[in-house]
């Protein structure tokens, strides 16, 4: 007790020592480890490949490039189904986006919730990897598991010019959820032009 190192005690294989080192960014951990011969297709209890720790929590590009020059795959989904590029998007990482589509992460991957990158993206407002996303053939019109579109949840949490974006990348505004309500039934007050897409 009282020592300040709690850390050391916490990892108990090569590999967990290498996906924590992974989440905190730190290189000189995992390279150690991986000199010691550490799995880098191992994947957690959640189903989390050191790519996407490395994506989503310790956001790091040159990291992510790094694991997979070395071999890490970069398109793996954890338990929930959720993809490296999946959290790339949520976390509006237009860098980290660009990179995993370039190496072959799919687009349009989906989640157990249904709910492709581009989806996340919609609920953050990361408008810059909507339409990087779009652009390489990601579908706007995704439906999750409710019945929800990303333009639905674009005008539920009032993100206006995300819901522009949508609709002139062709977002289906007359789409319904699985209660019936459209994307303007659901806008969020003050979501001024979510609720005209109703008038149209």
């Amino acid at each position: 007790m009282g020592t300040g190192e709690p850390r050391e005690t916490q990892p108990f294989t090569l590999e967990q020592r290498l996906r924590d080192a992974v989440e905190r960014g730190d290189r000189t951990t995992i390279e150690k480890a991986l000199e010691r011969g550490a799995d880098l297709q191992a994947k957690d209890d959640l189903g989390r490949s050191v790519v996407l720790l490395a994506t989503h929590y310790a956001g790091d590009l040159d990291l992510v490039k790094l694991l997979h020059a070395k071999g890490a795959p970069v398109d793996v989904p954890d338990v929930n189904g959720r993809t490296a590029l999946s959290f790339a998007a949520e976390d509006g990482r237009l860098d980290l986006v660009r990179w995993l589509v370039e190496q072959k992460a799919e687009v349009d991957s989906r989640d157990q919730q249904q709910r492709t990158p581009l989806f996340h993206a919609a609920l953050g407002a990361h408008d810059d990897v909507i339409a990087f996303l779009a652009d390489r053939g990601a579908a706007v019109d995704a439906h999750d598991r409710f019945g929800d579109t990303p333009l639905m949840v674009a005008c539920a949490k009032g993100h206006d010019a995300t819901a522009a974006l949508l609709v002139a990348r062709g977002a289906d505004a007359k789409a319904r959820d699985q209660e019936g309500r459209t994307a303007s039934e659901r806008s969020a007050p003050g979501a001024e032009r979510c609720r005209k897409l109703g008038a149209t």
